[in-house]
């Protein structure tokens, strides 16, 4: 379920739909008289998340690099649709495109009103106009869970030269009201109902704080623990540029102390409905104690009394077995969903022979999944 798909990249591709020639839809790239407009539009949408907020693109810009390239769709002097991207260039390798980047944040398009279909495809064919250059090595779209049935859409315009996929686990919160806290637990698997039960009893308190101290707690557990995985860690300058970038209504931070000892961490971004679980941590000596679990439970509550209805957990892995059960304890489901990745023949070679040096030219920005790239490069030999 989880690795790459190849398509057939390099058939004879038809002109991209042109949906602005009939008059009706307008493409125009956003600019600072417009924002007022995305802005309102994202705000009432349904289905809009953060990731296509102006906030979260202003923290993009100093976290992952490149220019923004928000392409917007106008009909009767309204947006009808938006498709925020980012460029990424290097002097002697070329561009790199993603909807959007930073550990795979969700991107394609919000469309809305009578011609959604059309909006869509318009926009996709402004992508595909603006990205059909020979420097342009590839440009990958991360689809929402939301947006995600509509992936043949997407791929009938775009013809992808691979797609991957991720488990998008996604948690639907209780309403508000009296016995929140039995109702919630209710939404938990017994086993994880249990953890919870234990981390209470432990005599954590919860303090939800924007100082400097818990963002640099948060920041080193987050970093020890992901180098001792052998992963990536997110650096300081991440954590910071989030804290600068998006409204503290938008952001969570809590940490669980023991006395006077942090032992926990918790930061979640908040916007509309939707709740992101962007990064716990929890001090390795504590784990037993459950203080993760006793931040997700208040962290919860808190949702739900402030309006939020989902819980968003981000991709996961179909290896990572023991992180997939520990977020179904939480009542997570699965809601899948696809990156859609375009690159030509020519790019691919590029991208083989310098793949040694894409991870720095491009940080934080999804490429190619390189093994197909090894995979095709034998099968030609």
């Amino acid at each position: 379920m989880m690795r790459s798909h190849k398509t057939a990249p390099d058939a004879a591709r038809p002109a991209p739909p042109n949906p602005e020639a009939s008059g009706r839809i307008q493409i125009r790239e956003l600019t600072a008289a417009d924002e007022e407009a995305y802005r309102k539009f994202v705000a009432d949408h349904e289905q809009s998340l953060v990731y296509a907020t102006l906030p979260f693109r202003d923290f993009l810009r100093d976290a992952a690099g490149g220019e923004p390239r928000y392409l917007v769709a106008w009909s009767g002097g309204e947006v009808r649709g938006v498709l925020p991207c980012f460029q990424r260039s290097d002097a002697a390798l070329g561009e790199v495109w993603n909807s959007l980047p930073w550990f795979g944040s969700h991107g394609g398009c919000l469309v809305a009103g009578d011609d959604a279909l059309w909006t869509r495809d318009a926009l996709l064919g402004a992508l595909l106009r603006a990205t059909a250059r020979p420097e342009v090595l590839s440009t990958t779209l991360i689809l929402s869970p939301d947006d995600e049935p509509n992936r043949a859409a997407y791929e009938r315009q775009l013809v992808p030269a691979t797609t991957d996929h991720r488990i998008g686990q996604w948690t639907a919160l209780p309403p508000p009201g009296e016995e929140l806290a039995q109702r919630i637990e209710l939404r938990l698997q017994q086993k994880t109902r249990n953890l919870v039960r234990k981390a209470l009893k432990q005599g954590f308190q919860e303090t939800c704080t924007d100082d400097d101290w818990a963002w640099r707690f948060l920041h080193q557990v987050h970093h020890e623990s992901m180098c001792a995985m052998g992963a990536r860690p997110k650096p300081w300058q991440h954590f910071a540029s989030l804290r600068r970038h998006l409204p503290p209504t938008w952001r969570r931070l809590s940490v669980a102390l023991l006395g006077d000892e942090p032992v926990a961490a918790l930061l979640l971004l908040r916007f509309k409905h939707t709740v992101e679980y962007i990064t716990p941590v929890v001090r390795k000596e504590y784990r037993t104690l459950q203080p993760l679990s006793y931040l997700i439970f208040h962290g919860m509550r808190d949702a739900v009394e402030n309006g939020h209805r989902q819980w968003n957990w981000g991709g996961t892995w179909a290896t990572q077995r023991s992180l997939y059960h520990f977020k179904s304890g939480f009542g997570a489901v699965d809601r899948p969903y696809t990156y859609l990745v375009l690159a030509n023949r020519e790019s691919r070679v590029r991208l083989r022979a310098a793949r040694t040096r894409i991870g720095e030219a491009f940080p934080f920005y999804y490429v190619y999944p390189f093994a197909e790239i090894d995979q095709e490069q034998a099968h030609e030999a």
